[in-house]
């Protein structure tokens, strides 16, 4: 894939995670940052992190969990969203860990 097309669909990608996130957060118990293609969500009672980031080298979104490891997430083009090699999709991998 081209590299533009591939900052384009990260941008898009974490962008809207980024918003779900806050959007879901109902109670403020989470910091949520979006910049220049890395996500930041820390749980604010126990301080624990996420990164879920662009990885331009190989052209996947790196995924860092504090309960469930690293992960890699490659843009799916029939389904058009990201899957790790599981087939798992990240917004609901990340979700079923934060909610």
């Amino acid at each position: 894939m081209p590299e533009k097309d591939f900052y384009q669909l990260c941008e898009s990608a974490l962008i809207k995670l980024s918003t779900a996130i806050e959007a879901a957060d109902k109670n403020s118990q989470l910091d949520v940052e979006y910049s220049d293609g890395i996500l930041e969500v820390v749980i604010t009672a126990s301080k624990k992190t996420y990164i879920i980031n662009r990885n331009s080298g190989n052209q996947k979104i790196w995924y860092s969990s504090p309960f469930s490891g690293a992960d890699y997430f490659s843009f799916d083009e029939k389904t058009k969203d990201w899957r790790d090699a599981k087939g798992e999709e990240l917004s609901k991998k990340l979700f079923s860990e934060l909610f």
